[in-house]
């Protein structure tokens, strides 16, 4: 980190902070207006496992691929969870599908309302 920042100056930390501030702001404004967002967890079903003898690069590229929904929330510190909403089409007969996740995002410091509506969704489920 500190060969970069001697190369540019500290230049791309700046821009990444301002572009978290705007993340930020534009979260907060849609949740103004919503008590959650909610969308998949993922955006793909699950890939296979890498094999054995891949690369670090491919087994990163295969695992950044699942988390491109939740990362955001990471870096914004909006509270988020996600549950099981159910199952993807089968691939063979008699078999369950995958797991899909549907997360549930908040207002800052509300994690209680994300857990209530996470609460709700699993008891009309049932």
């Amino acid at each position: 980190m500190q060969h970069v920042d001697r190369l540019y100056g500290g230049k791309f930390h700046a821009k990444g902070h301002n572009l978290l501030l705007e993340l930020n702001k534009r979260y907060d404004a849609a949740l103004e207006e919503f008590d959650v967002l909610v969308m998949p967890t993922a955006t793909h079903v699950a890939s296979t496992i890498p094999p054995k003898d891949c690369s670090f690069k491919d087994i990163m590229k295969s695992a950044q691929s699942m988390n491109f929904n939740t990362k955001p929330f990471n870096s914004t510190g909006h509270p988020a969870l996600t549950i099981n909403a159910g199952f993807s089409a089968p691939e063979e007969r008699g078999k369950r599908g995958l797991p899909i996740g549907m997360m549930i995002v908040g207002r800052q410091f509300d994690e209680v309302t994300v857990l209530q509506v996470a609460r709700a969704f699993e008891k009309l489920s049932n």
